[in-house]
């Protein structure tokens, strides 16, 4: 089995989600006058992404299938932490409807060298009205697959989700997690790590 989706964190990816979910909080606080959400109460999701492997990344790819980003995903990232905030709209195309925030990204090496790996993360924060659930998905490995995948197949992975996701791959140990938590009816934190290792799991 080349790769594991699995719902249990190591006491590594823990501690790194729970700081990523700080610098997730600390951005939204940041960026928050640049949103509508306080005032209108639409949905806002401030995620942080922790880059915890040793090659910087570079975004190569991001999607909304609902709302807008406030801030966009951070462009580069070496070792260190990525972030964005994303709102939903009170809009659906033409039509006048509340929607929430759907998104993802896909970040991958900045060099050239190889293996060219990559990490995905989505999330769904749905509005208070629908009264649904948030979640989040992730996944790893060669770039070029996570690149090659079709939005709506993303998105059908990200509905079958929950509020956290873990992602290992054992071809090339590129591994993901993350985790949302409401911070409000309308405001949503994500937190996620992007690794590499050898193991199935870490203590």
């Amino acid at each position: 089995m080349a790769s594991s989706q699995v719902h249990q964190f190591s006491d590594k990816e823990k501690a790194a989600i729970e700081e990523a979910m700080k610098e997730a909080q600390s951005f939204q606080a940041n960026n928050i006058k640049n949103a509508k959400a306080s005032q209108d109460k639409l949905v806002l999701v401030s995620g942080a992404m922790k880059n915890l492997q040793s090659r910087a990344l570079r975004l190569h790819k991001s999607h909304s299938w609902k709302g807008v980003f406030v801030a966009g995903p951070s462009e580069t990232m070496a070792t260190g932490v990525g972030a964005f905030v994303h709102e939903g709209t009170p809009w659906q195309g033409q039509l006048p409807m509340v929607v929430g925030s759907k998104g993802v990204v896909i970040y991958g090496h900045y060099d050239k060298a190889l293996p060219q790996l990559g990490w995905l993360l989505a999330w769904d924060k749905p509005t208070h009205v629908d009264n649904g659930i948030s979640k989040v998905y992730v996944e790893a490995g060669h770039l070029t697959k996570l690149m090659e995948m079709e939005l709506a197949e993303i998105e059908k992975k990200l509905d079958e989700s929950r509020s956290i996701s873990r992602y290992w791959d054992s071809e090339t140990g590129a591994a993901a997690s993350a985790k949302i938590e409401n911070a409000a009816d309308n405001m949503a934190l994500v937190g996620a790590t992007f690794d590499q290792f050898f193991k199935a799991s870490q203590s």
